[in-house]
């Protein structure tokens, strides 16, 4: 039985109304596609954050599905993380000794679900950097996330990179992407990557107006290359040996704070990938969390207001909606080796679960947190 803590009964009520609420596409900007900053919802959505003090840093250009090239000499007070190596205030490791800070970006995809099956079995959680246009196509698959313990986080709506956007743009794509993801369950994201990990100061300026930290991985050692497997003659075994050798690397070091790995749960390649490479981790007994539990954040959403401009009959009007901040808890388990046998010397998982109030998408449940906090 889900248990509901009683002073939680709004952001209950909050999480009943997103569970039986359906997303309508037709409500979203086209997907893939950088939004528009005209329509009444972004304008409603600007009228909440101050972007007067962002610094004067050029707007880059890239071709469509690329990071723009570095800046050669580097944009006085960029801090290009990609580019200059400047990480800033960016989260880059996990605070955990020994411990792989597990992340897929780019989803949900109709890979994910195989990925949770795995994760699942394993007992591992994992924070999971959603995309806002997939968010809407797959919201079920969002939800099974947060039900089974997993951390939601933002990866923007279009997978832009965020240095060619104005600061307009990026409040819009950061916000529908929130406001995907609370339609589907009710958490308002507090987490995000950027993508390409093509961040500078004027990007973390506008996104710690909107309540975001970001997170980075942990240097190039920790980019399992997925993205690669299938590009010019690159292949998967490949990218299980080169990232294997960079666990050695971790394993025979002082292990003095975890790492946080780029991986994909955006297609069957990349999920087969992450069938193969975290058995890696579990043979050499490092253990394993999501993002909330690797920073001891027992809030990994944000609280607070989320307005959302509704437009009937070509006006538009702002309502307010309020959500708490999530409670992450931690449980020691026992993972499985590469055989996919649990054996008592594995590594320790640690668990962070993403629900505030209840299991979403389970009407059974949030029937029984009613009556728990009732009671």
């Amino acid at each position: 039985m889900v248990k509901v803590v009683a002073s939680t009964f709004s952001a209950l009520l909050l999480t009943i109304s997103a569970v039986m609420a359906q997303i309508n596409v037709a409500d979203y900007p086209t997907i893939n596609e950088v939004p528009p900053v005209t329509s009444a919802q972004v304008q409603a959505w600007l009228k909440e954050v101050d972007l007067s003090g962002a610094p004067n840093i050029p707007v880059l250009t890239a071709p469509k599905g690329s990071p723009p090239a570095c800046v050669v000499p580097a944009v006085a007070n960029s801090c290009v993380w990609t580019c200059d190596n400047c990480p800033s205030d960016d989260i880059t490791s996990c605070a955990v000794p020994n411990t792989w800070g597990l992340t897929f970006d780019d989803g949900p995809s109709t890979a994910t679900p195989t990925l949770l099956d795995f994760l699942k079995t394993n007992k591992l959680s994992a924070s999971f950097f959603l995309i806002g246009s997939n968010v809407i196509q797959y919201p079920d698959t969002v939800k099974r996330e947060v039900t089974e313990g997993h951390h939601l986080a933002s990866h923007t709506w279009s997978h832009t990179a965020l240095t060619t956007l104005t600061n307009v743009q990026i409040v819009a794509e950061m916000k529908w992407t929130e406001k995907a993801v609370m339609a589907a369950t009710g958490l308002r994201l507090k987490y995000m990557r950027p993508p390409y990990g093509d961040i500078n100061n004027r990007v973390r300026y506008v996104l710690k107006q909107l309540g975001y930290t970001p997170v980075d991985w942990t240097g190039d050692a920790f980019d399992t290359n997925d993205w690669r497997i299938g590009s010019s003659g690159f292949t998967e075994a490949q990218a299980v040996s080169v990232f294997s050798k960079s666990l050695d690397t971790y394993v025979n070091s002082t292990k003095a704070s975890g790492f946080y790995c780029l991986e994909h749960d955006v297609s069957a390649t990349t999920v087969s990938a992450a069938l193969k490479l975290i058995p890696q981790g579990i043979s050499r007994k490092i253990n394993f969390a999501n993002v909330a539990t690797c920073q001891s954040d027992a809030s990994p959403y944000q609280s607070g207001s989320n307005t959302i401009a509704t437009t009937t009959s070509g006006s538009s009007t702002a309502s307010s909606t309020k959500t708490s901040g999530g409670t992450a808890t931690s449980t020691s388990s026992t993972g499985s080796g590469s055989s996919g046998n649990n054996t008592s010397s594995g590594p320790k998982v640690v668990s962070a679960a993403g629900s505030q109030v209840a299991s979403i998408g389970v009407v059974s449940a949030i029937a029984a947190a009613a009556a728990a906090l009732l009671a």
